[in-house]
């Protein structure tokens, strides 16, 4: 079963590392201070990720953290771990007893992405707005396994046995966003994504919204 939600996010990494240089006392810099490179590598890493929950028919929890570092220009490059879980009530039907089966996954997977900022064409709000691709790739085991003439089917006709199979899942997310800044080293990240690889096994349905926080380091 596909699912539309609004993923809510909580991140709760903070490192910020501070350097003074040093002066002598007539204000004269000395030779052995070192200088205060705002662009260092470490300012160009921030962590993030999603936190999100879904309860009723379908329980649904995904906890996804990411680490990202700005390359050339305004594009980042980022790598996103994921894991969710899956509960859903009356999943499945039984044709033989006429039961509806309950339905239980854990997915585990990750993900790269690319994300362009706008900061280098607009030094207003909409330097803020930025571009974003993903690949992601799932793995879930399912407590049934395809075969044509079973007796199980899912929401959508297709027929299963008894039997654990192991599903992989490959999605490719375009779209875009908006960060909203909250400090100088924390902002909110709003994005709509769409994926170019939906299928049936896929747990998103399009668009997928997404609602995370970065932290600069």
């Amino acid at each position: 079963m596909k699912i539309i939600a609004l993923k809510l996010s909580l991140i709760f990494f903070c490192t910020l590392l501070y350097c003074t240089p040093c002066r002598a006392q007539d204000s004269i810099r000395s030779l052995s201070s070192v200088p205060n490179n705002p662009d260092n590598f470490w300012r160009r890493v921030s962590v993030g990720g999603n936190l999100g929950f879904q309860f009723g028919n379908v329980t649904g929890i995904t906890v996804a953290p990411e680490v990202a570092i700005r390359t050339v220009d305004q594009l980042h490059v980022g790598l996103r771990f994921i894991y969710q879980y899956y509960n859903y009530k009356n999943y499945y039907w039984n044709k033989v007893t006429g039961d509806y089966l309950r339905y239980k996954s854990n997915v585990f997977g990750g993900g790269i992405y690319l994300r362009y900022y706008l900061k280098s064409l607009f030094d207003n709000f909409l330097g803020n707005l930025f571009a974003h691709v993903e690949y992601e790739y799932l793995s879930y085991t399912r407590p049934y396994s395809r075969s044509i003439g079973g007796h199980i089917f899912d929401p959508f006709g297709n027929s299963y046995i008894p039997g654990n199979q192991v599903v992989e899942v490959s999605s490719i997310f375009a779209g875009g966003g908006y960060r909203q800044p909250i400090t100088t080293r924390v902002s909110m990240d709003f994005m709509i994504l769409f994926n170019l690889n939906d299928s049936f096994q896929s747990p998103y349905s399009n668009p997928v919204f997404r609602l995370g926080v970065g932290v600069g380091l």
